[in-house]
């Protein structure tokens, strides 16, 4: 399982003014949040995604060895060119 590491935090910036905005004293949440720059006032929108973790993968279905076009046969010829059907 991959297991994500924080190796280093950089400040966060307003994009308008290129000052430092500290989101420690917004109340942030999952989805789209306006933040008003504490400096020039201008407004953006931070996103905040959802730190839960990612739902166990399901059962995964083989495909069925029919062709959607009907065919049964192999898509590879015997000279190992791959055949499409446009």
């Amino acid at each position: 399982m991959l297991e994500e590491q924080v190796v280093q935090e950089f400040p966060y910036w307003c994009p308008y003014c290129d000052q430092i905005v500290s989101y420690e004293k917004f109340d942030l949440k999952v989805g789209e949040n306006v933040i008003k720059c504490p400096s020039c006032k201008g407004e953006y929108i931070k996103v905040v995604s959802d730190i839960s973790p990612p739902p166990l993968p399901g059962p995964v279905e083989r495909p069925s060895h029919k062709s959607v076009h009907g065919s049964t046969g192999s898509p590879r010829t015997d000279h190992g060119i791959l055949k499409i059907n446009y």
